[in-house]
């Protein structure tokens, strides 16, 4: 009588198993997301999270700095810039674009620090601080 229903528990479990596995958010049972945007529809903002968590730590408060893609792209440098404002308190935040709109030139060149979420740019604007898979940061300024 034992045998029967140890052997129905044991199959309840590896299809209970089986049905959690086959869930959309599975893959993250058993790992903490590195931000909380891994489980969403919104994954291309996390290499910017990240680039923007670390920048914290190397920018210091009080510098202007420009956030902005490689290669560039207005509609991503808004939310950018929107993203460094949250995420880098205490900086005077200049916008690459504004309602994917790019800001001229000559105003981004007063920004002591330049974050580039992407490949190296082709003409880098400084001394490169902080060089990551997903980004790097410059220093424009001495």
């Amino acid at each position: 009588m034992r045998t029967p229903l140890l052997l129905s528990l044991a199959g309840s479990a590896v299809l209970a198993g089986f049905s959690v596995a086959a869930l959309p958010f599975s893959r993250g049972l058993f790992r903490a997301p590195r931000t909380p945007y891994d489980a969403s529809e919104a994954t291309f903002t996390v290499p910017a999270w990240i680039l923007l968590r670390r920048a914290a730590e190397v920018v210091p408060p009080e510098a202007s700095v420009v956030v902005r893609t490689e290669p560039p792209d207005a509609t991503n440098d808004s939310y950018l810039h929107r993203f460094a404002v949250a995420l880098l308190p205490g900086r005077k935040i200049i916008p690459a674009a504004m309602w994917s709109i790019p800001t001229p030139p000559e105003a981004l060149s007063g920004s002591d620090y330049e974050i580039v979420v992407g490949s190296v740019p082709p003409t880098p604007s400084g001394r490169l601080v902080l060089s990551i898979p997903e980004g790097t940061v410059w220093k424009r300024r001495p």
